[in-house]
């Protein structure tokens, strides 16, 4: 697989951040977005005679997702929401086999102040209560006088047959059924960001009604898709693997290299403004409905974490008791965080994508996801015939999302060491034998441990010249005279406030102009980016505080086989393992040879 072109940068700080040992470059962070593409697609078009509906949800500002259990309600509801929030649904199912999500449509607004439930708590509040799409219907009719705050497109789906799209506002809606003919003469209803009703257009506009009407590329790009599948019916398969990664140049035509046109190769740079999977693209979901008379609780949503071009689809119901740990969690489930950290590593600083990595991520991690949904459906035609345990499907699920996730791991691990074999590669000219000038920070008196402990590793026969800076050294400029930054471990708050702003601000110049910053413990969380004292180097968040621990003890470490090949690794006095170390002159930004 190939990674070259990954931002170096981005990867390798993302990777350490989940190690706690960090070496940092400094990263960028994305545009605020929010452009959802949905379709509700009629169970008298898909292969099975099943409904199906899907969406790609685009909100830059909540990068972070899970998947997430809620009780309190008529009906249990399991959905997508944002990491670490359970007051919004952004897309989602109940136990009655009822699903539901949104587009945002402005368009929908009217005069005054709303007030009532907004998009994502109003889909909170359907699944919790409502079991068809005629109950939905009753839901809007008597908030039509309550009010809400709503002003989007709503897809639909029960288990009854039900698929409907409901185009609501403040205190008035339209339904579109798709299983009418008339109104979705092809069998499914498509939505982007815009209200056919606010534009005064049918209920499945031709493309040429939408050409002027911003997010109408999107609309007309997966109407082409659903009317050029394979064969006559549309396959969950098809939704799943080749909508939500659908990635389409100026003209609405499938681009070259991508998963509706693999048989040519990539461009080098991919604008994602009017593709539907996009670059603030942060997961996507397709339910899989039954047919009247099926047991609802089937009712399968394909959950993929992250941007679905470095993400995988794991199958999920209902009646599970615990969500799937890579799935879940307060700062955004595991699957989702990898995938974000390949897809930022790829981006360019004006947001493109960079197409010669896709290729090679897509050929390790898609078979699994085949592999998922292949067997998944035998499974689930077995379990629709003879019945299944709530067990049995659990245990599914659990499994499907260990195997999505490993398969995500060995991804970032080859991304990772990639990258690092490049990095070494850009390095060869500016090494030499001489030694490594180390800054060991320390704001007390001389006394702490790690300092201490540092300085008598870190010894000229070991190839270094290591030092101790106080907070005003640093803010002195005394790191010109130096390689190397150590932050050790300690409180990050405390090394904040001591070196006070001007300190910091030392400290980015420092690696920007070149220098290596290794942090430990307390000086990976310094170097972060989401405290108010952080020194943000890099697009890096502290996620997993559930296991953070401290104390003392002894560590083994050893080499990867990538990592022993990446540098002629020789053995010093003492046991210590080290690289030759960077030349001061023409240092390269961030790597410590150590």
């Amino acid at each position: 697989m190939k990674h070259r072109l990954f931002d170096l940068r981005r990867l390798i700080g993302s990777w350490c951040c989940l190690c706690g040992l960090l070496i940092f470059w400094l990263g960028g962070l994305m545009p605020s977005a929010e452009a959802c593409t949905t379709a509700v697609i009629s169970g008298r078009i898909t292969r099975d005679g099943r409904p199906i509906l899907w969406k790609n949800r685009d909100y830059a500002s909540a990068p972070r997702n899970e998947v997430a259990l809620l009780t309190g309600g008529r009906f249990r509801v399991l959905a997508v929401v944002n990491a670490g929030s359970r007051s919004s649904v952004w897309m989602g199912m109940n136990e009655a086999g009822l699903c539901i999500e949104n587009s945002l449509s402005t368009d929908l607004a009217e005069e005054g102040t709303p007030k009532g439930p907004g998009n994502g708590l109003l889909m909170k509040q359907v699944l919790q209560s409502c079991a068809t799409v005629a109950e939905v219907r009753e839901w809007l009719e008597r908030t039509n006088e309550t009010g809400r705050a709503t002003t989007a497109n709503f897809g639909v789906i029960d288990a009854e047959g039900g698929a409907a799209i409901f185009e609501a506002g403040p205190t008035r809606f339209v339904m579109f059924d798709a299983n009418d003919p008339v109104v979705a003469p092809h069998g499914y209803l498509v939505r982007s960001n815009f209200a056919t009703t606010a534009r005064e257009l049918g209920a499945s506009p031709e493309e040429d009604e939408v050409g002027e009407v911003a997010s109408g590329e999107r609309y007309a790009r997966a109407c082409r898709l659903l009317e050029a599948t394979d064969s006559d019916a549309v396959s969950l398969e098809y939704v799943v693997h080749r909508m939500t990664r659908d990635l389409a140049d100026e003209q609405g035509e499938s681009l070259p290299g991508s998963i509706n046109a693999s048989d040519s190769a990539l461009p080098n740079l991919i604008a994602t403004a009017n593709t539907i999977s996009r670059n603030t693209t942060v997961s996507a979901a397709v339910f899989h409905g039954v047919r009247p008379g099926e047991d609802p609780k089937l009712t399968t949503m394909w959950a993929i974490l992250g941007d679905p071009k470095f993400s995988v689809a794991v199958p999920c119901w209902v009646s599970i008791e615990t969500v799937a740990d890579p799935l879940e969690g307060d700062h955004g489930g595991e699957i989702g965080e990898i995938a974000r950290t390949l897809r930022d590593a790829s981006l360019t600083a004006d947001g493109q994508v960079r197409g010669e990595g896709l290729p090679g991520i897509w050929q390790d991690v898609w078979p699994v996801e085949q592999r998922l949904l292949t067997e998944t459906l035998e499974a689930r035609e077995r379990w629709l015939a003879d019945g299944v345990s709530e067990r049995e499907l659990a245990d599914w699920h659990d499994r499907a999302a260990q195997t999505a996730f490993a398969a995500m791991q060995r991804e970032l691990v080859e991304a990772k060491d990639a990258v690092l074999q490049a990095e070494f590669a850009a390095q060869d000219e500016s090494v030499n034998s001489g030694i490594v000038r180390v800054a060991i920070y320390d704001h007390s008196d001389g006394s702490a441990n790690g300092p201490r402990n540092l300085l008598r590793i870190l010894n000229e026969d070991a190839g270094f010249s290591a030092s101790r800076v106080t907070p005003q050294q640093i803010r002195d400029g005394v790191l010109g005279e130096f390689d190397v930054l150590i932050m050790p471990g300690g409180s990050g708050s405390a090394q904040s406030k001591n070196l006070e702003p001007e300190g910091r601000a030392e400290v980015t110049r420092f690696v920007n102009d070149g220098g290596g910053y290794v942090g430990i413990c307390a000086g990976s969380y310094l170097a972060s980016a989401n405290y108010s004292w952080s020194l943000g180097l890099i697009n890096a968040r502290v996620w997993d505080r559930a296991h953070w621990a401290r104390g003392t003890g002894q560590v083994d470490l050893a080499l990867t086989t990538t990592g022993c090949g990446a540098r002629p690794w020789r053995r010093r006095s003492g046991g210590l393992l080290r690289a030759r170390p960077l030349a001061r002159a023409g240092r390269r930004p961030g790597l410590a040879a150590l």
